[in-house]
């Protein structure tokens, strides 16, 4: 299976505003990364959010930049933040028969999860920005040894939309 891993967007942080929307320029951003990933192929079986209000609005832009219905996003309770790793393996096992799927969710649920899936030693420290995304392949959930394909920043992604 190919997993997509994407942070929300830009938004004002939690001490600020907790649960708060989208920043305009996390929208920008966000439009762009549909654009990216539309022009790099990207298709999903499922699309998946956490319940936050960023992460719904992230995935419901990408959904819609890549013509899917904005009613297409999965609301994935397992991606709450309060969520152990564990608890959110066994709740993405009903995803496990697609070959690609996206998740849009937080920091530092997201990291852990690539983490758990990368590596079987010390955690690793992946530096998801708002709007990154990653790209890994996953044959065996129990396995973590899963494969990283690629990671893109914004600016990254930015640079892709414009061509």
């Amino acid at each position: 299976m190919n997993l997509y891993l994407m942070q929300h967007g830009a938004c004002l942080p939690q001490e600020v505003k907790a649960n708060q929307p989208l920043t305009p320029v996390g929208h920008d951003l966000t439009r762009s990364t549909a654009r990216a990933m539309k022009i790099m192929g990207l298709w999903f079986d499922a699309l998946l959010a956490s319940p936050f209000h960023p992460a719904l609005q992230t995935a419901t832009i990408i959904a819609e930049g890549l013509g899917y219905a904005g009613s297409s996003v999965t609301h994935f309770d397992a991606l709450d933040g309060r969520t152990n790793i564990k608890t959110c393996l066994e709740e993405l096992r009903q995803v496990e028969r697609y070959q690609s799927v996206f998740i849009c969710g937080e920091m530092p649920l997201l990291g852990a999860l690539a983490s758990h899936l990368l590596s079987s030693g010390p955690r690793l420290s992946l530096a998801l920005e708002g709007g990154a995304l990653l790209a890994v392949g996953v044959t065996n959930w129990n396995a973590r040894n899963a494969t990283l394909r690629w990671l893109l920043q914004p600016g990254q992604l930015q640079m892709i939309a414009a061509g």
